[in-house]
């Protein structure tokens, strides 16, 4: 994972925080914005959960494992994403990746199946995330790593 200067962060609404890694050249991610994301998901430990892509985001763009079919597509504001993820990719454009760090509050909620999205598809990572909401821990967060691959 990355390091970020904490100075780099910037407050979105819901608590979290977000950190441009990369900023992207495309259309600019705005209310109604069709958006198709990739996206890696870690426990506030950085330990790894979950992923979109096999090889998160490296830079080159040839060599990467894409799963078109895990991409998290939504229309920003229309509540399928997770408050958090909704809030923290506005003003995002195509091409772009972003550090998120979300507290609970704004992630995931249980049951994961009425959870906002991205919802992990194998048992292990719907797990890990069941059991840090159970915690109920205030502090705890996730960090999500988002790339706008498809801004309409």
């Amino acid at each position: 994972m990355i390091e970020i200067d904490p100075s780099m962060f910037s407050k979105i609404p819901g608590g979290g925080q977000k950190a441009d890694l990369k900023v992207g050249t495309g259309s600019e991610v705005v209310e109604g914005s069709k958006l198709s994301v990739q996206w890696v998901l870690r426990r506030s430990n950085g330990y790894f959960v979950d992923a979109s892509s096999t090889d998160g985001f490296s830079s080159n763009q040839q060599n990467r494992n894409f799963d078109e079919s895990r991409n998290f597509l939504f229309t920003v504001g229309d509540g399928t994403a997770m408050s958090g993820i909704d809030a923290g990719v506005r003003g995002m454009k195509q091409g772009g990746v972003r550090r998120l760090v979300l507290p609970i509050k704004a992630a995931y909620s249980l049951p994961l199946d009425k959870s906002g999205g991205p919802v992990p598809e194998g048992f292990g990572p719907r797990r890990q995330i069941e059991r840090e909401l159970q915690r109920q821990d205030p502090y705890n967060y996730f960090y999500f790593e988002i790339e706008a691959t498809r801004v309409r």
